[in-house]
């Protein structure tokens, strides 16, 4: 019983060690890259969570010095239209996210043909967005050094 009883609290310290390793190493500051990420987002209001995410990893990345370029094609382009409330999802405020990433110098590039299909045109595009045509979004990804997709 004794063997059993002090494996069990060998393996649960070990378990917590392990644990604590994971969420405090995860703290530390991001080392600076120079990297060109493109992070492409593709769902708007069917999928805020994807959203939220692309944002959120969008940000910390250009936090850690890379160069990153949001791209919005499908129905997520509505995020590119003043016309769009941008709200608060689960306990993010979306527009609030879009600003600070614009802020730190982060940059959206809207497809122009699901620009055009959605109603969607440079009169009504906030800032930091703009419309791309399909030699700016292939020079966009060929210039990439990273894609990510939600």
């Amino acid at each position: 019983m004794r063997t059993r009883s002090r494996w069990s609290t060998t393996a649960a310290i070990l378990t917590l060690l392990a644990a604590s390793a994971f969420t405090f190493g995860s703290t530390a500051p991001l080392a600076a890259q120079e990297k060109n990420v493109v992070v492409h987002l593709g769902s708007l209001n069917e999928d805020w969570q994807s959203a939220v995410m692309a944002l959120g990893v969008a940000t910390n990345l250009k936090r850690a010095g890379a160069d990153v370029t949001v791209y919005l094609d499908r129905n997520a382009v509505h995020m590119a239209d003043t016309r769009q409330p941008l709200g608060v999802i689960f306990d993010s405020n979306v527009g609030q996210m879009v600003e600070t990433f614009v802020g730190m110098g982060g940059r959206f590039m809207v497809c122009g043909h699901c620009a055009r299909i959605a109603g969607v045109d440079g009169a009504q595009l906030r800032p930091g967005f703009t419309i791309g045509g399909p030699e700016d979004i292939a020079s966009m990804y060929m210039a990439a050094d990273l894609a990510i997709d939600f």
